[in-house]
């Protein structure tokens, strides 16, 4: 037994070795996190967005909404749209084939009208079967409202179709069942503005659960009453506050949350759009393959913009703001967090797969050399490593070499490290910050109306990595055999809906 021996002895290590340098870097991230969020806090009340909101010049942008299957959310969610503080923009609804009332519900609501619109073909989509155009007074900074119904082809396919008709240089594309903040165009635009070479900015996703929607404004910020979707709250924050906002200064961002992200529609058009099966493009062809798809359309286009900016040499980047610009409904029982999640790491997989010649590759820079390795081994092999870890733990209690110095460090390496990672988070998010023109005025990332929330949120910090960390290893370690079997499904998860009727949304808009 004496090989045995060795060999659990070196896996110990191994494993110890990737939690420590995982978590390590988790920290690094944290820190170069906290110093960015804190200025951008600081400096929030002295931007002054509205130079930017009376200005002549600042260019129109398309507000692009899949839709399929939305009858809960899509009014209030559109309600939202109307209201945003943007001097010019469009709203374009794409409806793609939806099974239930999605598209009644919005030509009632709207009063959408069918009428010939202009429309640019050159991405490839499904069938589109009619174009409306919205009846309602609209208010003069919205220039136009319009809705395409067309065969069901994925949100990817509705996206493409939503750019085609987009009469803009900039869109944003965001979920139906999703609010976004009222200024969030404006927080986007300004990074891009303030420098050309930005071609797509990301923001902050919070967690609509718990909260008060009044005529498509969020108004009260609750904890929501679901165990999962607390997680899943200190998670985004997590995820956002630190993850994201690092990996943007690293110039390593690989994902913009298809909740919210804007565009320069030049580029995406560039480079054949979202990855969808109908696309023709030669850049799609000869970087994903022919009749190429994906589950993750916002992870895959950011990736191929970084690698047809290498390509092309051209000194563009993709930057982030860590200000939470858009609420998102998350699930709240296991079984469709579970298909999230297994959808999420699938198309993870996807899109690593398809983008390999970037993997340690110096031609692609910091991208190649950092950013694809640490999605490869830490976001991809991470879950396989992590569950193998946890799985050693009771292999070797039954055959008897349980080493309780092992046990230990394990845990302190694993768990209580991510949970030091996680409360630091929440601190970052929820820290007052003086803001610069005042001695008086404070303002936080992350706000609740209720002080005994944000201490509740800490206590759910400490708890993630004892049980809800370990669901999340195992639905990532099923989507890695679920891939390799061939699974496709995009498996969309059951929504509660927030808000109002449709018929109290236009009540309370009119």
């Amino acid at each position: 037994m004496e090989w045995f021996t060795l060999v659990y002895r070196i896996l110990e290590y191994l494993f110890l070795a990737y939690f420590l340098f995982y978590n390590s870097l988790q920290f690094f991230f944290l820190l170069i996190a906290a110093g960015k969020v804190r200025k951008r806090v600081a400096g929030r009340g002295f931007e002054d967005l509205d130079i930017l909101y009376d200005s002549p010049f600042t260019p129109p942008i398309t507000v692009v909404v899949p839709a399929y299957n939305e009858e809960k959310t899509i009014v209030e969610s559109v309600t939202s749209l109307m209201k945003l503080r943007f001097p010019r923009y469009e709203i374009v609804i794409v409806n793609d084939g939806s099974t239930d009332e999605t598209l009644r519900v919005l030509r009632e609501a709207f009063l959408m009208r069918k009428k010939d619109i202009d429309y640019d073909e050159s991405l490839t989509t499904a069938p589109v079967r009619g174009y409306y155009e919205a009846m309602i007074p609209l208010p003069p900074r919205i220039t136009r409202f319009v809705l395409i119904d067309k065969e069901n082809g994925g949100k990817a396919d509705a996206l493409n179709a939503g750019i085609n008709a987009s009469l803009c240089p900039f869109f944003v594309s965001i979920d139906a069942d999703s609010i976004i903040d009222e200024e969030a165009l404006l927080q986007a635009l300004r990074e891009m503005l303030a420098d050309d070479d930005v071609i797509a900015v990301g923001g902050q996703v919070a967690v609509l659960n718990g909260a008060e929607v009044q005529e498509g404004r969020v108004v009260r910020r609750n904890l929501p009453r679901s165990h999962l979707a607390r997680f899943q709250m200190v998670e985004y924050i997590r995820a956002f506050t630190i993850g994201r906002t690092a990996l943007s200064h690293l110039g390593s961002l690989l994902i913009i949350s298809g909740v919210f992200g804007v565009f320069r529609k030049e580029f995406v058009k560039r480079v054949g759009g979202y990855l969808t099966r109908f696309a023709t493009h030669r850049i799609v062809r000869e970087y994903c393959g022919e009749s190429a798809e994906t589950v993750c359309e916002d992870m895959e286009i950011v990736v191929r913009l970084h690698r047809y900016l290498k390509e092309m040499g051209l000194k563009k980047r993709i930057s982030y703001v860590p200000h939470p610009l858009c609420w998102t409904e998350v699930p709240e029982d296991t079984g469709n967090l579970g298909r999230q999640r297994n959808r999420w790491h699938r198309g993870l997989i996807e899109t690593l797969s398809f983008h390999r010649k970037m993997f340690l590759n110096p031609e692609y820079g910091i991208v190649g050399l950092f950013a694809y390795p640490y999605f490869f081994f830490f976001e991809y092999l991470g879950a396989i490593v992590e569950g193998l870890g946890y799985l050693t733990l009771p292999l070797l209690w039954f055959l008897d070499s349980f080493n309780t110095t092992y046990f230990v460090s394990f845990l302190l390496a694993s768990v209580g490290y991510g949970t030091l990672i996680s409360v630091a988070s929440l601190f970052i998010g929820l820290w007052p910050e003086v803001l610069r023109e005042s001695d008086f005025s404070h303002a936080t990332l992350i706000r609740f109306d209720r002080e005994s929330d944000a201490l509740l949120l800490v206590l759910y910090a400490f708890l993630e990595n004892l049980g809800y960390r370990q669901l999340n290893v195992f639905w990532r370690v099923k989507a890695t055999f679920d891939y390799f079997r061939g699974k496709k499904g995009w498996e969309k998860f059951d929504r509660i809906g927030f808000g109002s009727s449709g018929k109290e949304a236009l009540e309370g808009k009119n």
